[in-house]
């Protein structure tokens, strides 16, 4: 059976990841409802992206240098020609009668945008299911939202020529601003009930640990300018929720959460200028975990998030601040902590083997506490 042509313009984005977006177009090809243009934004990759042989023939927008996520929807969104949008960011994949299922409500005149929850499938192993369950986003909602998430927007294209961010200075957080520009025109998101998409990159652990804090430590570094005591308390209190959250679900997590910990408080203090504390303070956090070979792990993948590391002894004065902050993290610890840590062990040195890691974005970005 023929499939039909939609009043649809499939937009999607590749920086260094051209595999992704290549593989998205081609699915695109099997949906029940067929995208009347594609459009790529190629947001400065070292090798150009060289368009797939798909229909529709992708219409390719080369930004040079690289813009950020938010100025390349900004320009792919703004190129799109059909009475609809469909952004997608390259690492999505839909289920094939996603389009004409959510269609319908994208043409209701009070509806801005339509989604659905979006579910981290990166493979098998612990961290793709530590990634399934820490970064999958609005798993098991459906209904009003106050943000929709910027991998996957469906809109009639008056919605982006009315109230798109063409102006909008930063390089992430359009999904934020989008959304509450949207709401406040009245507006509503939808995210509607049903299959939800899949987010297929595959991320390595440090990866994971620099896109977590990427979003969610602005705040904390904006308030470590004045002092790093108080934001350094917030997170170990947020952290420790949310290691109980994940020991409910697989004791293993354990290290992914230190992992993060670790690479935030040290961003807190260097962000503080306490940067002989910030240097000591990976050998410490590591002494601190129970189980010597996760500890060795742990200083490792700092170093590869760009922490130097250095002696405790050189902390100086900040060096109660450093003992402080790893007893802290000790105090964290389940009383199982020790088995919990050896379990991830293999998974990490299986990790470390692998090969296939996708590109990300957050790889290129500098530290945030700089």
């Amino acid at each position: 059976m023929k499939r039909p042509s939609l009043a649809v313009s499939l937009v999607t984005y590749t920086y260094n990841d051209h595999a992704l977006a290549a593989g998205l177009l081609a699915e695109a090809g099997s949906w029940r409802g067929l995208p009347r243009e594609c459009v790529v934004v190629d947001d400065g990759s070292a090798v150009p992206f060289a368009a797939p042989d798909t229909v529709p023939a992708p219409r390719v927008l080369r930004l040079s240098p690289n813009q950020g996520p938010a100025r390349a929807k900004a320009a792919g969104m703004g190129a799109c020609g059909s009475r609809f949008v469909l952004s997608l960011d390259a690492d999505i994949r839909l289920p094939s009668d996603w389009l004409v299922r959510c269609l319908p409500e994208a043409a209701r005149p009070e509806v801005g945008i339509v989604a659905t929850p979006i579910v981290n499938d990166a493979g098998e192993g612990l961290l793709a299911d530590y990634q399934k369950l820490r970064y999958s986003l609005a798993n098991g909602f459906s209904g009003e939202a106050q943000v929709a998430p910027a991998g996957v927007w469906l809109m009639r294209r008056e919605v982006w020529q009315r109230h798109g961010f063409h102006d909008y200075a930063g390089r992430l957080h359009e999904d934020v601003h989008f959304s509450r520009t949207l709401r406040a025109a009245g507006l509503s998101l939808r995210i509607l009930p049903g299959p939800p998409a899949r987010q297929i990159r595959r991320l390595s652990r440090t990866t994971m640990a620099r896109r977590g804090w990427t979003w969610q430590g602005p705040e904390f570094l904006e308030a470590a300018k004045a002092n790093p005591i108080d934001p350094a308390n917030a997170l170990l209190v947020a952290v420790g929720r949310r290691m109980e959250r994940h020991r409910a679900v697989n004791p293993a997590f354990l290290y992914y959460d230190c992992l993060y910990l670790a690479h935030a408080l040290v961003e807190i203090l260097a962000r503080a200028g306490y940067s002989n504390a910030a240097a000591a303070l990976p050998a410490a956090l590591a002494g601190a975990l129970p189980e010597p070979l996760a500890g060795a792990y742990l200083l490792a993948d700092l170093a590869r998030l760009g922490h130097e590391t250095a002696s405790f002894a050189g902390a100086g004065q900040a060096a109660p601040l450093v003992a402080a902050l790893a007893q802290a993290l000790a105090s964290l610890l389940p009383p199982d902590a020790p088995a919990a840590l050896a379990a991830a062990v293999p998974e990490l040195a299986a990790e470390d083997v692998r090969e296939d890691w996708d590109f990300s974005f957050y790889d290129a970005l500098p530290s945030a506490a700089k």
